[in-house]
């Protein structure tokens, strides 16, 4: 190995030691904690220079130099102990940041009672006040960062013989450099959750076209064959041949290049028209007078559930069997869809029955859609009594009230 590999390779154990190092200090997926690396290295040098400052220039015009030295020696414990704190996500809690700004209202309190007017500019907390005010900001809200700033320039201003030019103007900056990082770190969780978000559209949309392929395949060449051959087998070959042209349909319909996320959770469509397509001589469809807004990936996934239903009436609950779906709405932020018919029904250790035998369209298509959406679904049924499903989904109010503005 020659010298230049030789550095190479040490360069190589350092840097592996440097992200070891950061990744022992914070959570691989904590996001946040890149730029709480930032402010806590910027929050340790001013608490380095608090300390000198407190050491050489304060400390010597002191009326009460004990004071002086048990604050700085406070100031350096805590500012160890709130940052090491503060690395892991579950001790980001209100107290913690709440014992934080106690700390520092202390210390520039206390400066009042350690030196004489005019000894100590900035006082004991020097410019290491602000970071308070940084980390509320960074870990809870504007808000919270904003109440902290005010609350530490009104200690710095609080008593009236130790005023001094320096304080105001460091209140006025600490301040503003609160607002200004707050506004920063919104922009920073937007675009983190944008990134994920086109991510994840990415990941399903590489998924879709892997199934399109896997489906064309196989699925959609049976569905082809049985479509071609199945009127040569008679009445009952027409009916299959039927059955097959339209989960074909259904199937290219669902495989299609469609917007993952933003369609499905912005465009809103009106739930009770989706439901009206499906009234005919033997499905009656009652719905409310008004509009149900909701957006279209819940307007698809009860569709979903509510085609499941009909196509489990058609095959099991015989050919005479009528369906009643009624929509309503018994509290402002959930729907209820109900699907009755008058078929033979069914048993419990029938339904357990289908689902051990692998047929999934109960437990995935209708009970697991609304499981997904929040919401549940509930089969009441007995053999000569018909089947009468309830499915409860929740609405979010607020969001339908913006998108009707």
């Amino acid at each position: 190995m020659n010298d230049r590999d030789a550095r190479e390779s040490q360069l190589n154990v350092g840097l592996r030691w440097v992200t070891a190092h950061s990744l022992w200090l914070r959570d691989r997926d904590d996001v946040l904690a890149r730029v709480y690396t930032v402010v806590g290295l910027a929050r340790g040098l001013l608490a380095i220079h608090a300390v000198l400052v407190n050491l050489l220039f304060v400390l010597p015009q002191a009326t009460k130099p004990s004071v002086v030295v048990v604050a700085t020696v406070v100031l350096a414990v805590w500012h160890f102990f709130i940052s090491f704190r503060l690395r892991k996500p579950s001790r980001r809690t209100c107290p913690a940041h709440l014992a934080d700004l106690g700390v520092t209202l202390t210390l520039i309190i206390a400066t009042a009672l350690a030196v004489p007017p005019g000894g100590s500019p900035l006082t004991l907390a020097g410019y290491w006040a602000g970071g308070a005010a940084a980390y509320a900001i960074l870990f809870r809200s504007i808000l919270c960062g904003v109440v902290f700033s005010i609350a530490t320039a009104a200690a710095l201003l609080v008593v009236p013989s130790h005023f001094a030019m320096e304080r105001a103007g460091f209140a006025f900056l600490m301040i503003l450099f609160t607002v200004c990082l707050g506004v920063l770190i919104d922009q920073f969780r937007a675009t983190i959750i944008e990134q994920e978000q086109e991510r994840v559209r990415s990941a399903a949309l590489a998924e879709r076209e892997r199934l399109s392929r896997l489906v064309h395949d196989g699925a959609l060449q049976v569905l082809a064959l049985v479509e071609r051959e199945g009127p040569s087998l008679g009445p009952r070959g027409i009916r299959l041949a039927a059955l097959a042209r339209e989960s074909e349909a259904q199937l290219r319909a669902h495989l299609q290049d469609r917007e993952v996320l933003d369609m499905g959770h912005r465009t809103v469509v009106d739930l009770a028209a989706v439901l009206d397509k499906y009234e005919s001589a033997k499905v009656t469809v009652s719905t409310m007078a008004s509009l149900v807004r909701v957006p279209r990936f819940l307007a698809d996934d009860v569709e979903g559930a509510l085609t499941e239903i009909l196509k489990n009436v058609d095959e099991h609950a015989g050919p005479e069997a009528k369906v009643w779906i009624l929509l309503d709405q018994e509290i402002s932020d959930e729907l209820i869809l109900w699907v009755r018919d008058n078929g033979v029904g069914m048993s419990a250790e029938q339904v357990e029955t289908a689902a051990q035998s692998g047929r999934m369209g109960i437990r995935d298509s209708i009970v697991g859609r609304m499981a997904a959406l929040g919401g549940s679904a509930i089969l009441k049924s007995s053999p000569g009594a018909g089947a009468e499903w309830e499915l409860r989904f929740p609405i979010d109010v607020e969001s339908m009230e913006l998108n009707d503005g």
